[in-house]
């Protein structure tokens, strides 16, 4: 750890030098997750008085700080194993808690119910689960039959849920879906989705429905915890992302959605890729074997999660299985046959995931690098260069930063700087702290490779809200 300051021997101190972070790089780190949940970031030099012995007056920024230094070291932190002498306002979470092992349907919208009551803040707190506990309770969750049937409140309450407002829930979660596209994670966007699905778990748990109605309200309500989890992973907040997706998965077995379950699965396996190939491989191929029945697009969805692990894991051949699957399946879709929420998987989007996918492989097979990377530019571009389609903006953002890293790692700097030049004028319009701390992680790692004027532009775009 830098010596910046003079600290005292305590055990934010000893946290601390296990991260290998110095106090900057501390208040970095626990800024993105502070931006992430909708907490006024803290000043670069926030730490030096931790380290002498004070202690952050918010609840928040402890758990922030906490959360952060779980992240980097692998060892469960708490804010009261950091600062002995508070208290934690609420217990903290783990992902799976109370999600392993078989949960009837109301006990379930209870558990959801008190999920979405927390604050983001509180959400954010919680623990991201291990690989093989986080498996058994994604796979406990597709398990044995769908749910029993909802039974419904007292005979007497007069709240009837008619089909014309499951209809504008349903619209709303599309529109959602579609801010996200644009947009991204952000904090506002986060807090609009829990309160939607909050809403929705209301009627669910509250209201009078007829069999189907309550079927569609089921189906929306797993859309909303998919949404929110993939807005969570958006924002880095990968405990709550996967505490989202467990509870969607449950809530899409209940309305007998296999796909659904097949998304939610090949979601957590991507997820997973940066930390644990083995395991997203895993839960890809799980999401696969969820799909068989299931439309065209979904099994192709499927695959292409697959492949994207498969590459992430280092097996060429295994992704190039993958990968000409998902081809052939998304050119044999059918349009109609397509389920609404997979609107967004076209082949544009499927070449850049492949894009994406090439350039792990191209880390992990230095003799094929070139060749490789190549092909990786040719299925970026089309994707992360647009500049006249403003649907996906977040997409493009993302996969022009590993367009970026494939022209850096084929040692070509003057197209590499085209790209981050174009990068940072895309920045200010998409709120995802993912996005945000790629490239500020690109920027750092190639900085000497590229020219002030880059680098100031992408500092520049990543200081604006």
């Amino acid at each position: 750890m830098a010596s910046e300051t003079t600290p005292v021997d305590g055990a934010l101190c000893r946290a601390l030098s296990a991260a290998d972070l110095s106090a900057r790089a501390l208040i970095r780190e626990v800024n993105w997750h502070l931006t992430a949940v909708g907490h006024e970031a803290l000043h670069p030099t926030a730490a030096y008085s931790w380290l002498k012995g004070s202690t952050p007056a918010s609840p928040a920024v402890r758990y922030a700080v906490a959360v952060v230094l779980t992240r980097v070291t692998g060892i469960a932190h708490r804010p009261t194993d950091l600062w002995p002498e508070t208290t934690d306002p609420v217990p903290l979470l783990r992902a799976t808690d109370d999600l392993v092992g078989p949960r009837g349907l109301r006990r379930l919208l209870d558990i959801a119910a008190a999920w979405t009551a927390l604050s983001g803040a509180h959400q954010g707190a919680v623990q991201p689960s291990t690989g093989p506990l986080l498996i058994t309770s994604a796979l406990d969750a597709t398990a044995g039959p769908p749910a029993e049937r909802l039974r419904h409140p007292a005979a007497d309450r007069i709240e009837h849920v008619l089909p014309a407002m499951a209809g504008h829930l349903e619209s709303t979660l599309a529109d959602l879906r579609r801010l996200d596209d644009q947009t991204g994670g952000g904090a506002v966007s986060h807090r609009w989705v829990r309160n939607a699905l909050a809403g929705v778990l209301d009627l669910l748990r509250n209201a009078q429905y007829s069999d189907d109605v309550g079927r569609r309200l089921l189906r929306t309500a797993g859309g909303l915890a998919q949404l929110a989890g993939w807005m969570c992973h958006d924002s880095n907040l990968t405990g709550p992302a996967q505490r989202y997706h467990l509870l969607a998965l449950r809530l899409a077995k209940a309305s007998d959605s296999a796909e659904a379950v097949a998304n939610n699965l090949g979601m957590l396996a991507y997820q997973m890729v940066p930390a644990n190939p083995a395991e997203a491989v895993r839960l890809a191929t799980a999401a696969t074997d969820a799909a068989r029945s299931c439309a065209t697009a979904v099994r192709a969805r499927a695959l292409g999660r697959l492949a994207t692990a498969h590459a992430a894991a280092g097996d060429l051949h295994a992704y190039q299985t993958a990968a000409d699957a998902c081809r052939t399946m998304l050119h044999r879709a059918r349009p109609e046959d397509t389920p609404a929420d997979l609107y967004y998987y076209t082949p544009r989007q499927q070449a850049a995931e492949h894009g994406h996918a090439l350039v792990l492989l191209a880390a992990t097979y230095p003799p094929h690098a070139r060749r490789l990377l190549i092909q990786a530019t040719d299925m970026l571009t089309p994707l992360a260069m647009t500049d006249t389609d403003e649907t996906y903006r977040r997409s493009a953002l993302l996969h022009g930063i590993h367009l970026a890293r494939a022209h850096l790692l084929a040692h070509d700097r003057p197209t590499a700087t085209a790209t981050i030049d174009s990068l940072a004028q895309r920045v200010p319009g998409v709120q995802s702290v993912r996005c945000r701390s790629m490239l500020a992680d690109l920027r750092g790692t190639a900085h000497r490779h590229l020219p002030t004027a880059t680098r100031e532009a992408v500092d520049k775009a990543l200081s604006t809200a």
